[in-house]
């Protein structure tokens, strides 16, 4: 809990300005954001629960942070980001993840940086629904599950659908 704490400490000093910073605009204002632990936008991607805790339109752009809840064996297909680090912080569960031609494994506590523009994906190899605190900067790729979301409310996206809607957000898929 205390890395949770110092993670978002260290993003609200990324965030904030002071007023000698030539980057201030006049109209400027910093605001207090607040998101309850029951609360926030949610998505079902492919079978996970994802809830937007802090997005993107809360930060200016800068960050996006996102709860996922992870079934036994899930998570993504191996994919590469040309705009987005992500940091993944265990909440619950074990995970595998794979950066590059890197394998860790981490559990309840750790946390795991994967940068953008090397090939990544993660697996929960727990027997119990895994959850993760991510944050993604900049902000802005939570419209991809969005998206993604709305699409397959109707219909199963095919393979093509989904690597379209992957593309305008600047992630490619990786064949194995």
């Amino acid at each position: 809990m205390k890395k949770v704490i110092l993670l978002f400490i260290f993003l609200s000093f990324y965030n904030c300005k002071t007023k000698n910073q030539e980057s201030v605009k006049e109209n400027e204002t910093a605001s207090l954001v607040h998101v309850s632990s029951d609360k926030g936008k949610q998505w079902n991607v492919f079978g996970v629960k994802i809830v937007g805790k802090i997005l993107s339109e809360d930060t200016d752009g800068k960050y996006s942070v996102i709860e996922t809840e992870t079934p036994p064996i899930g998570g993504p297909p191996k994919h590469v980001h040309k705009n987005e680090d992500e940091l993944f912080y265990v909440i619950k569960g074990t995970y595998e993840f794979y950066c590059g031609d890197k394998t860790i494994i981490a559990k309840k506590g750790d946390m795991v940086r994967l940068p953008r523009g090397i090939p990544h994906h993660f697996k929960n190899i727990d027997s119990v629904p895994g959850v993760t605190m991510n944050v993604i900067t900049p902000g802005g790729f939570e419209s991809f599950f969005d998206d993604v979301a709305q699409a397959s409310k109707t219909k199963k996206l095919s393979r093509s659908q989904i690597d379209s809607i992957a593309a305008t957000y600047g992630m490619t898929f990786v064949k194995k």
